[in-house]
């Protein structure tokens, strides 16, 4: 009997252990496609996050273009306010001619019976570009405001357009009393140009200022003292195109001329012959506006206005960059505005004289500038030069041309600040020479060129300090 069932409990068994092996093989598989559902489901929520990012990044970048877009905006709807006041001052002879002959006062009505005077309006017809012909009029008793007024360093940019008001001349402006008056259209056909198109200063006040041409105020308006802005912006006039034999000259030259007029003087240069018509111009900008500096201040004022100057005459990529990076022109800069903006280092300053130059046009602000003005250097005025004794040349030292690359170096004294509070923003504050300031901690190493040929010139010679008296 034992062998009859011992074959069916082997079978048994063998039933049994498949089955468990079946049920282990499934729970396997559910535990398999558990695991890969959860790395799935890993996968999504990182796939997730990552596109989160994705989405949180395109947003940043559309935010910049964004605001680059609303620069650009902003740049060119002052330069269509600038183009609309142009072409108003250029039309005032035109426009006062069709100024009505007889102007009366116009009253309006009240229910009462009475009557009431109306403000005085300036009624102008709208573009022919646009779609029918309106009228627009425009209250003539209350200034318009400016709409590039600082207001601290946060000025405001007017996305408005410029106030029609301000692009015609007082001149044509009607007596108070008389309410209307008849304006060419605001955008006609472009004339030829007037002459008083061509001032230097761009543009100009839209009230007798003190850099007014001396045709339009009278003699005893600016007294004996001519106004130096207007003065210096005459001398410079507009970029001049250099020749490469007069671009040599200036090359040649460009660090011996300013250190040997201030040791020299410029008589002597004048009388030798030496100067050149770019020189002559640095010469009465020199002598009016930095008469009353160091002589250290002089050099680099004569220093990098000369390298500005050169590569209007010769823009070229290569000349453009030996300028330092905040001297290259701010976005504002490609408005129109009086030249001599330029010339100064500090790009705050720069953009704040293109919307608002008249608010320092008077020769208080030079008078103020001069004693004031301080270039961080802390050794004496010697220590910014050298002397070639076999040439007879001067050169500037490295040490000094790295320096006055420097935006910092170039400061104004707190006194300065005292009559000009808002330019503390634009312009670094003179707080003395640091005690740990030396020429370790100044010195920059001079570009591969530079050092070439101060090697070059140190085989024939070596450079000394000039010792000026």
């Amino acid at each position: 009997m034992h062998n009859d069932t011992s074959p069916s409990t082997a079978e048994a068994r063998r039933l049994k252990k498949r089955e468990l092996d079946r049920k282990a093989q499934r729970l396997a598989r559910e535990r398999t496609k558990s695991r890969i559902a959860q790395l799935e489901s890993m996968v999504d929520n990182l796939r997730q996050s990552d596109s989160n990012a994705q989405v949180s990044t395109l947003i940043d970048e559309l935010e910049k273009v964004t605001k680059e877009r609303d620069n650009l905006l902003q740049v060119l709807d002052s330069l269509g306010s600038t183009i609309r006041r142009h072409l108003g001052d250029s039309n005032t002879s035109e426009a006062s001619n069709d100024i009505k002959s007889e102007a009366s006062s116009h009253t309006t009505p009240r229910a009462d019976g009475q009557a009431e005077p109306s403000s005085s309006t300036v009624p102008i017809d709208a573009s022919s570009e646009t779609s029918g012909s309106s009228i627009i009029e425009l209250p003539m008793d209350a200034p318009p405001t400016n709409p590039f007024a600082y207001n601290g360093w946060s000025y405001p940019v007017s996305n408005g357009p410029y106030p029609t008001s301000m692009a015609f001349d007082s001149s044509i402006l009607p007596p108070s009393g008389h309410d209307f008056m008849t304006i060419q259209p605001l955008l006609p056909s472009l004339p030829t140009p007037a002459p008083e198109d061509n001032d230097v200063i761009v543009p100009k006040a839209s009230v007798l200022c003190h850099c007014s041409s001396p045709t339009n105020c009278t003699s005893n308006y600016h007294g004996v003292k001519p106004n130096i802005w207007r003065a210096i912006n005459e001398t410079l006039q507009k970029p001049t195109k250099l020749s490469p034999e007069e671009m040599a000259v200036e090359e040649y030259n460009a660090e011996d001329i300013p250190i040997r007029a201030i040791v020299e003087g410029w008589d002597s240069l004048e009388r030798a012959g030496r100067l050149t018509p770019t020189w002559r111009k640095l010469r009465v900008a020199d002598e009016m506006c930095f008469t009353n500096c160091g002589n250290t201040e002089r050099l680099a004022s004569l220093r990098i206005c000369h390298m500005l100057i050169t590569y209007h005459g010769d823009p070229t990529l290569a000349r453009r960059s030996t300028l330092p990076r905040w001297y290259l022109n701010r976005p504002s800069q490609a408005l129109p505005h009086t030249y001599g903006i330029d010339f100064f280092v500090w790009p705050g300053l720069r953009e704040r004289l293109i919307f608002s130059q008249h608010h320092y046009c008077t020769n208080t602000f030079w008078d103020v500038l001069q004693p004031n003005f301080k270039i961080l250097w802390p050794d004496t005025f010697q220590d910014t030069f050298f002397h070639n004794t076999q040439t007879g040349k001067y050169h500037i030292s490295p040490i000094f041309e790295d320096r006055i690359r420097d935006i910092n170096a170039w400061t104004m004294s707190t006194d300065f600040f005292t009559h000009f509070p808002e330019l503390v923003e634009d312009i670094p504050a003179f707080m003395g020479i640091p005690a740990s300031m030396s020429r370790a901690e100044t010195a920059v190493v001079p570009s591969r060129q530079r050092r070439r040929r101060d090697d070059d010139e140190d085989k024939g010679y070596r450079g000394q300090r000039a010792a000026i008296c």
